[in-house]
C-alpha cells in the first residue's frame, strides 16, 4: 500500500519523492486504501495525509474540481446507515418527509465518504457521518437535513 513520506496537503501534486510502500495486511478495508499496485504520480491530494499514514483512495484524484469540495459532519441515526459502509465508497442523500404521504427528496448525489464513527457520539444512538460535499451543495443539503429527517442510500457494490 502506498504510505506519505511526510505530511502531504490538499491541493499538492503527487510526486515519488512523497510515497513509500507499506506492507499491510487487511481483511476488510484493503479498497480504502491505495495499493502501490496502481501509479498515483501526478494526481491530487484532496486532504491532508500525516506522515506514515496509509493513502486513502478518497485522499487523492485527478479532477481538480475536487478542490472546491467541503467536508460535513452529519448525525446519522445508527439504525439507517449500513454497517458495510467505509470510507471511498459513494452514496446518495435523501430528505424524507415526516407526515404522510411520505416523499423522499434527493438533496445530494455521489457524496464521498470520509469517516464513518461506528461507536456512536452519544445515547440517542447516533453515529457521525463525514462526507465529502461539493462546495456548491453545502448549503442545500443543511437546510435539509437539519430536522434530521433523512436517509442514506448506498451505492450499489460490485
Amino acid at each position: 500500500m502506498w504510505a506519505a513520506r511526510h505530511n502531504l496537503f490538499s491541493g499538492q501534486v503527487v510526486t515519488s519523492q512523497d510515497l513509500e510502500i507499506r506492507k499491510v495486511r487487511f481483511e476488510t478495508q484493503a479498497h480504502s486504501y491505495l495499493s502501490a499496485n496502481q501509479s498515483i504520480i501526478g494526481m491530487l491530494i484532496t486532504r491532508t495525509v500525516l506522515t506514515k499514514e496509509l493513502i486513502p483512495t478518497s485522499a487523492i484524484s485527478q479532477d481538480v474540481e475536487v478542490l472546491n469540495n467541503s467536508v460535513m459532519v452529519l448525525p446519522v441515526g445508527r439504525e439507517y446507515i449500513s454497517t458495510i459502509l467505509a470510507p471511498g465508497e459513494k452514496i446518495d442523500l435523501y430528505s424524507v418527509s415526516s407526515e404522510a404521504p411520505f416523499t423522499a427528496k434527493l438533496i445530494g448525489k455521489d457524496l464521498g465518504v470520509l469517516a464513518f464513527d461506528r461507536k456512536g457520539i452519544d445515547f440517542n444512538n447516533l453515529v457521525n457521518l463525514t462526507l465529502i460535499v461539493p462546495a456548491n451543495e453545502v448549503e442545500q443539503i443543511l437546510s435539509n437535513t437539519q430536522g434530521g429527517n433523512f436517509r442514506i442510500v448506498q451505492h450499489q457494490i460490485g
